[in-house]
């Protein structure tokens, strides 16, 4: 017998369903083979501060644990074990779930260089009782997936061994173009499951992490599918989340008074936006790593000399977190506007102007008319050229 994505789906709401009828408490019951003592911690990421928070924590003995505690709607969480930093993320919702995992198959990984931990990832685990659960590991083990995932493993490998720049380039074109093909698949998976269960946790968290690597969605395609969802997922931080990104991409839409910022150049004295109140201005977001950002400066250098006298003056915003990154392709590159370096004031999160502008790839170009208002919000350097040759063709 053959099963459709949704009648797989549908079996395993059934199949869960028991849990729907709880009392908003949790029993997490674990046993993990390869780890006899320690301490197991749940916890969930604060949004705000991009930290991992503890909500509850227990001892493991024998290799077994138990946690519970009251939850008001499904969230994805992750299991701590230390010591040795073992974690894995799971759907915890109510009920009685039963999570059995071994150590075995585990992705350790060091960033003590960077200042950061080390420790493992646990890949061979399951979690009985969470329908949430089942759904993620539905879109996680699918094929589909799974084939992408080597695919973008062989292509990495294929990246890091390739010496010259055009290999790397070509590669890294293929990786785009595997990518976008990808995601159509990606959006029709999620968008079939929150169309079918709409009040499914799990769907919101999918589109939320789509949504996050993948920030070019049209606005009103992205405020169209929050409109499906329904309680209690549309009650969880990841609508919220996406609410909120909405909000500030309609901000953002041509017409609107473009986001003031205040920033440092070069020599730190401050930069403000609205001084150049009176002047067209081209934001261009930037990095001293990014092979296309650079690659598009002769470009920019000529519009620079065609319209700089009729009233366009050019904000480059860089995206480096380390300034002698900076000075050194400012160095190389020479470019004649003006270059001010964007900030990173919560850690493990994207920065601030670029937040501001939701930023979604570099380069991306952003131009204001004389009174600060948005034209154009592109990451295509021909749509650009084209609202430059319209807005200077009248002068």
């Amino acid at each position: 017998m053959k099963y459709t994505l949704l009648s797989i789906v549908t079996l395993l709401l059934m199949q869960g369903c028991k849990n729907s009828q709880t009392d908003g408490k949790y029993a997490l019951h674990g046993q993990i083979k390869g780890i006899t003592s320690g301490t197991v911690k749940l916890q969930r990421l604060d949004d705000a501060t991009r930290q991992s928070i503890t909500i509850d924590s227990t001892v493991l003995q024998n290799g077994k644990f138990q946690l519970t505690g009251p939850i008001d709607r499904p969230e994805m969480m992750s299991i701590k074990i230390e010591p040795g930093n073992w974690s894995a993320t799971l759907f915890i919702e109510s009920g009685e779930l039963q999570f059995q995992a071994d150590t075995s198959g585990s992705t350790h990984y060091d960033y003590t260089a960077y200042g950061d931990s080390k420790g493992a990832i646990l890949r061979n685990f399951s979690l009985i009782g969470s329908e949430n659960q089942d759904i993620f590991d539905a879109f996680e083990k699918h094929p589909k997936s799974l084939a992408a995932k080597k695919i973008f493993e062989q292509l990495n490998k294929k990246y890091e061994a390739a010496g010259k720049s055009e290999e790397k380039e070509a590669i890294r074109a293929e990786m785009e173009a595997f990518g976008d093909k990808h995601k159509i698949w990606e959006l029709h998976w999620i968008d079939s499951i929150t169309q079918q269960h709409p009040s499914l946790v799990a769907g919101a968290y999918l589109l939320e992490r789509y949504q996050l690597f993948n920030e070019s969605m049209p606005v009103a395609e992205l405020d169209k599918r929050l409109q499906v969802f329904q309680s209690p997922a549309k009650e969880s931080n990841y609508i919220k989340n996406l609410q909120g990104k909405v909000a500030v991409k309609k901000a953002l839409l041509p017409g609107n008074q473009a986001p003031d910022f205040k920033a440092l150049k070069r020599d730190s004295s401050d930069f403000q936006l609205s001084s150049l109140r009176g002047k067209y201005v081209l934001l261009d977001f930037w990095a001293s790593w990014c092979v296309p950002c650079r690659q598009a400066i002769p470009h920019w250098k000529e519009a620079y000399r065609t319209y700089n006298d009729k009233g366009l003056e050019i904000v480059g915003v860089t995206n480096d977190s380390r300034w002698p990154d900076w000075f050194k392709a400012l160095d190389q590159e020479k470019m004649p506007w003006i270059q001010v370096a964007d900030d990173f004031p919560i850690k493990n999160s994207p920065a601030r102007i670029a937040t501001l502008y939701d930023i979604p790839s570099l380069p991306t170009y952003v131009l204001l008319d004389k009174e600060g208002k948005i034209i154009i919000h592109t990451t295509s350097k021909e749509e650009m050229d084209a609202q430059l040759k319209a807005a200077f063709s009248t002068l």
